[in-house]
């Protein structure tokens, strides 16, 4: 996958990119789709697990997450460039950068229970829309329960986004970049703040991937989906981030993440 050259990372690029980067996502799947899928549904599997885990499971499964995306990225690279796809490449950020890639989980944790307390504070109750939602008896009922949750869901959303901003390319940036965590966030919000018309392009196109995907039968459509959403987002990488062949040596690209 050729990427342009310039020092100018973040890389601001056109909207349509966000579109393309799920093409390129396809291709690079389409180059081992039985080891991808299969990749993703052990380490998925191994994910939701640790969530069963009493106490500390969904914990494990937040620290655990940004891991898994670190595999599918080194996965991926190797694709790219040519060599052969090998299980142990799905291992990267176990065998790598485990830590500074938990830290990246343990801010989606934290972040994700701040903002859980604030919709709480502000008269969210999930469990009263749960059972609106599966009475269906009573419309005025549930268009209160509606009301009531609508401006707590809104900002929980509004809150969501930079959280989303600032992790979506931390475990590339640690992987390939050797970018310390809070470098890596910062540089991850940077780069979709700069790019948020293709990021949002993008984020249709892997919605309606993944809403397609939600129609086939035991959810065996995501492990056809998940590995595309994670091959979009190499290649947005690749696009934002990627530069060293002409500019820089990679000793160089990664200590200017750092």
């Amino acid at each position: 996958m050729n990427t342009p050259s310039s020092q100018d990372i973040p890389r601001r690029v056109a909207a349509a990119e966000g579109f393309r980067w799920v093409a390129a996502g396809f291709r690079l799947y389409r180059k081992n789709p039985l080891l991808l899928s299969a990749a993703f549904g052990v380490l998925f599997g191994v994910v939701m697990a640790l969530g069963l885990i009493p106490v500390i499971g969904g914990s494990l499964s937040e620290l655990a997450s940004p891991l898994m995306v670190a595999g599918f990225m080194a996965a991926y690279r190797a694709l790219d460039e040519g060599r052969e796809l090998e299980l142990p490449q799905f291992l990267a950020g176990v065998r790598g950068p485990a830590i500074p890639l938990a830290t990246v989980g343990a801010v989606q944790l934290l972040g994700t229970l701040a903002i859980g307390q604030v919709m709480l504070a502000m008269g969210f109750d999930p469990q009263a829309l749960m059972a609106a939602a599966q009475s269906q008896k009573d419309p005025q009922e549930m268009q209160a329960v509606l009301d009531q949750s609508m401006p707590a869901m809104l900002t929980g959303l509004l809150l969501f986004l930079p959280l989303i901003m600032a992790t979506w390319f931390a475990p590339a940036l640690i992987l390939f970049g050797g970018a310390r965590p809070l470098t890596a966030l910062g540089v991850s919000f940077k780069a979709v703040g700069r790019n948020l018309a293709a990021m949002m392009l993008n984020g249709l196109a892997l919605g309606a991937v993944l809403f397609v995907a939600a129609l086939v039968p035991l959810m065996l459509g995501l492990l056809v989906a998940m590995p595309v959403l994670f091959g979009s987002l190499y290649a947005s990488y690749q696009a934002i981030f990627a530069v060293w062949a002409d500019d820089a040596t990679p000793a160089q690209a990664g200590d200017s993440l750092a």
